[in-house]
């Protein structure tokens, strides 16, 4: 949600845009803060992006910006530019985000850049790493005490460190260089001189490795409340550490992925994507629900005896399938919700299915006698109340299921439990709430009626 600062912001941005007052916009952007500009540019067209960005100055602030904004933004900045100029740019940010950019652009621009940039031996080992690993998202730049230091030795190392990153807490590495402790500034400082680190560290720590998922790791840093994780290779050797503001990134940007995915709707924003890609993106999925109208339509159509016969059964349709079609959709979204976040595991799987369809079970039951009710009261015989409210409680407790099993099932299979859950579980639910409810209605109503 936007304070009504930023909304502000954004307001006199897009006004200046459009109006085309260039001297008065450079005045409001050189007196904003990064952080503010870039949330407000996240909310605009990219050809209006670029045009602010364009009058950010100075290569500090503008790396901050590029830094602030998600991907593909520093590659549309970037790639245009003259390798010079991108890397006075690039030289601005942490070597973990300059190895993101670079990985972003065009290669061969982002080779002749690597050229140019000076000690460019780290960030490109940096661009070995998957982007979506720790080694991908971890700094480098850190400072490691050694076990045989004393307290006083490693308050002097702390001195002559200059601007490393660093938190509330120092890793403690062997003559090898292997992670052997952790030690909490606060116990370092209170330490006597003359104590050794080995004697006062934590030895017990918890790390990840070069190759493990950035979800991974933010549901470590969520788990035990780390403000950073050490990242260590194969041999347990520290080689970088992955702190919290990385992780925040990683948290929202997983989160508005899925949320996209189960849309349908892509892995980018709207508002950041022209008409054609986004019908581009959209229209594969949206074929596929309409795959499953068909399919439904068809269902429907072997049940014209029992329309023409009870028409007043029409009426119900809408509900019964909007009503099964959200209860499905709730069922899905908290279950590939816990999958992301790592709730659920192999052996739990059968307990959230079972919990899943209780929880379908009593609302249909419920929804199902208030409707029932209705059809009960209004309908042309009671027979109709009694066919609808089973219809009502049976689909919903079915959408239930399908909404839980489905994304347990794609996960399973190494699939991305957001990608094609919303599209199999609305076709899913459309076309079995449609079999579900003439099947029980017809056959309760022929029944109750011949008795």
């Amino acid at each position: 949600m936007q304070t009504p600062k930023l909304r502000l912001l954004q307001d006199s941005v897009r006004r200046l845009l459009r109006r085309q007052g260039w001297e008065p916009l450079a005045r409001l952007v050189a007196k904003t803060r990064e952080e503010e500009l870039a949330a407000v540019l996240s909310t605009m067209a990219e050809e209006d992006q670029i045009a602010v960005f364009r009058l950010v100055s100075g290569n500090e602030r503008k790396a901050n910006v590029i830094v602030q904004m998600q991907a593909p933004f520093g590659k549309r900045v970037l790639d245009p530019m003259p390798p010079q100029q991108a890397a006075a740019i690039l030289r601005e940010m942490a070597p973990d985000d300059m190895a993101d950019i670079l990985a972003d652009l065009e290669p061969e621009h982002a080779q002749r850049i690597l050229e140019i940039l000076e000690g460019s031996e780290q960030v490109e080992s940096l661009m070995q790493y998957g982007d979506d690993t720790a080694g991908g998202i971890m700094l480098p730049d850190f400072l490691a005490l050694h076990a045989e230091d004393t307290a006083e030795e490693a308050i002097q190392k702390l001195r002559e460190s200059g601007d490393v990153e660093m938190v509330y807490y120092i890793y403690v590495a062997n003559e090898h260089g292997h992670l052997v402790g952790v030690i909490s500034l606060r116990k370092l400082v209170a330490a006597p001189p003359h104590m050794r680190v080995r004697e006062i560290m934590e030895p017990d720590v918890i790390s990840v490795t070069t190759d493990t998922d950035q979800e991974e790791v933010a549901r470590l840093v969520a788990r035990y409340g780390f403000l950073a994780v050490p990242v260590v290779d194969d041999s347990n050797r520290l080689v970088g550490i992955v702190t919290v503001d990385d992780v925040i990134d990683v948290l929202r940007e997983e989160a508005t992925e899925d949320m996209l995915k189960m849309a349908g709707a892509g892995t980018d924003l709207t508002e950041v994507q022209s008409v054609p890609k986004n019908v581009r993106i959209r229209f594969p999925w949206l074929l596929a629900s309409a795959g499953g109208g068909l399919v439904g339509a068809a269902v429907m159509g072997g049940f014209d005896e029992t329309l023409a016969a009870h028409h007043y059964l029409a009426f119900f349709l809408p509900i019964i399938l909007g009503m099964s079609g959200n209860v499905g959709t709730q069922s899905a979204t908290v279950t590939v919700r816990a999958i992301a976040m790592g709730h659920i595991g192999a052996e739990r799987n059968w307990d959230v299915v079972r919990k899943e369809v209780s929880i379908g079970l009593l609302m249909g039951a419920m929804y199902g006698l208030v409707v029932g009710g209705v059809a009960a009261i209004f309908g042309e015989t009671p027979a109709y109340g009694l066919a609808v409210g089973l219809a009502m409680g049976v689909g919903m407790t079915v959408a239930s299921c399908i909404g839980t099993t489905i994304p347990l099932v794609l996960s399973r299979l190494g699939i991305d439990p957001a990608v094609a859950t919303g599209p199999f579980v609305t076709t899913s639910v459309d076309i079995l709430g449609i079999l579900t409810y003439f099947t029980i209605a017809s056959t309760l109503v022929s029944w109750i009626i011949a008795q």
